[in-house]
């Protein structure tokens, strides 16, 4: 726990803002204001950043411990830019969809939007698996739109790093969108993890076949 000065007031906290969630820059940002309503603290900084120069909230919840008098436990920095993710080129040119429903379901979970997070991402792998798999069987296009995503993978997918990421992936979708859960001990950002891992798949894929018919 740390002492924050605000005013002439001090406060325990257990996280002093070391980060600008409006500019995402690492600063230290002044305190400006406090307000305690019951157990709750809000705080108002400003990033001191020239330019960015704005002002966000800290919350916190307080605990009462006994010898020792009210801590407050950091919440959440109220508002918070959000940052989209920059695919490479050869993602993009697979899949322009996908960019943008991943970067949908990022931006809903950086506004804590935990319940709706797993299907958006869970959605954005299944348009990266069907267009990549469009663009290897043309002649298949209406067949692979049309197919169960888990057939595509087990059915379509030669590349076996390809295939044991993005199935997994799946598995961990499918428990964000159905109410009882298979893996207990896996959770938004494994899925996340797999999905990366699986971009890199096929985007090796896609360089590594670009070379090899370049300098052949």
């Amino acid at each position: 726990m740390k002492s924050l000065s605000v005013g002439s007031s001090k406060f325990t906290v257990d996280n002093v803002p070391d980060l600008c969630p409006i500019c995402n820059f690492h600063v230290q940002p002044l305190s400006c204001f406090a307000h305690t309503s019951g157990r709750r603290l809000q705080i108002v900084f400003r990033c001191v950043r020239q330019e960015c120069d704005c002002l966000f909230f800290a919350y916190y919840r307080g605990e009462h411990v006994q010898n020792v008098g009210m801590q407050y436990h950091f919440i959440e920095f109220k508002p918070k830019s959000f940052i989209s993710k920059n695919l490479n080129a050869e993602i993009r040119a697979i899949s322009p969809n996908f960019e943008q429903i991943y970067n949908q379901a990022l931006h809903a979970e950086s506004l804590g939007l935990n319940h709706i997070v797993g299907p958006g991402y869970r959605k954005a792998l299944e348009f990266l698996i069907k267009d990549y798999l469009i663009g290897l069987f043309k002649e298949q296009e209406e067949k692979i739109k049309k197919m169960f995503l888990g057939n595509c993978i087990k059915e379509l997918i030669n590349n076996e790093n390809i295939k044991l990421c993005a199935e997994r992936a799946v598995w961990l979708g499918n428990d964000e969108t159905h109410y009882t859960r298979t893996w207990e001990d896996k959770d938004i950002s494994h899925m996340k993890e797999l999905i990366e891992l699986t971009i890199y798949w096929i985007s090796s894929e896609v360089i590594t076949k670009r070379y090899l018919e370049e300098m052949n």
